[in-house]
C-alpha cells in the first residue's frame, strides 16, 4: 500500500503539526458531521481534518494542494469543499487559517443515539485505492471492530450513520473487501437472517 512519503514527521511540523510528533496524523470525524445528509463525503473528510487540527493547534493552514496530496483529492475539489464549509458556517477563514465553528454541534439528536466519532489512519485517508465514501465506511467499521471484534450492524443502520444510501454501503463494503481492507468478512444467511460480520485490517508501523 502506497503512502505519500513526504508526510513524515518533519512535513507535519512544517504544516503546523505539533513538534515531537512520532507518528502520522490520525483524522477524527465527529458523529454529528458523519451523519449529516447535506454535506458531501469530501466535505465530511475535509471537516474531519480541520476538526483534528482544532484539537491540536486551533486552526488549519495547509494549502489546498497539500491537503489534496494528503487525502488524494484534487486541489480544486478541496477548494470547493472549503468554500462550501465556510459558506454553511462550519468553518471560519482568517487569511490562510481555517477555524472550526461550533455549528456542527447543532445536531438533531433524535436521528441517532450512537455518538461514536470515527478515526482514519493515514493508510486509509491517504490511499489512492479508496473512494472517499469507502474511507468513511472503513472508519465506521473500525470504530467498533478495531481489528479484533466483529462489526455486524445492519446496512440500514450503517447508512444512517454515514447519511448515505443502503446501496452505497453494499457497494463500498464489497470494494473494501476486494481491496484488502478487511481482515475477515463473513456473510451469514439463513431463515430470516442476512448478516454481514466484518473485522477491519490493522496496520503495522
Amino acid at each position: 500500500m502506497k503512502i505519500v512519503e513526504k508526510y513524515s514527521e518533519d512535513s507535519f511540523v512544517e504544516d503546523g503539526f505539533l513538534k515531537n510528533k512520532r507518528k502520522p496524523l490520525t483524522i477524527e470525524i465527529p458523529f454529528e458531521i458523519l451523519c449529516n445528509t447535506v454535506l458531501s463525503l469530501n466535505e465530511k473528510l475535509l471537516f474531519g481534518l480541520d476538526f483534528t487540527f482544532k484539537k491540536k493547534l486551533e486552526f488549519n493552514q495547509m494549502t489546498n494542494k497539500k491537503i489534496g496530496d494528503l487525502l488524494n483529492i484534487h486541489p480544486n475539489i478541496v477548494s470547493s469543499c472549503r468554500k462550501n464549509l465556510v459558506q454553511q458556517g462550519f468553518l471560519e477563514k482568517d487569511l490562510r487559517k481555517y477555524y472550526v465553528t461550533e455549528l456542527y454541534k447543532n445536531f438533531d439528536y433524535s436521528i441517532t443515539k450512537d455518538f461514536r466519532n470515527i478515526m482514519l489512519p493515514i493508510e486509509v485517508y491517504n490511499s489512492e485505492q479508496l473512494k472517499t465514501g469507502e474511507k468513511l465506511l472503513w472508519g465506521e467499521y473500525n470504530s467498533i471492530s478495531k481489528g479484533e471484534r466483529y462489526y455486524f450492524a445492519k446496512r440500514e443502520y450503517t447508512s444512517k450513520r454515514l447519511g448515505v444510501s443502503v446501496e452505497s454501503i453494499s457497494n463500498w463494503t464489497t470494494s473494501l473487501y476486494n481491496k484488502g481492507f478487511f481482515k475477515e468478512y463473513k456473510l451469514q444467511t439463513g431463515y430470516c437472517t442476512h448478516q454481514r460480520k466484518i473485522i477491519t485490517c490493522s496496520f503495522k508501523r
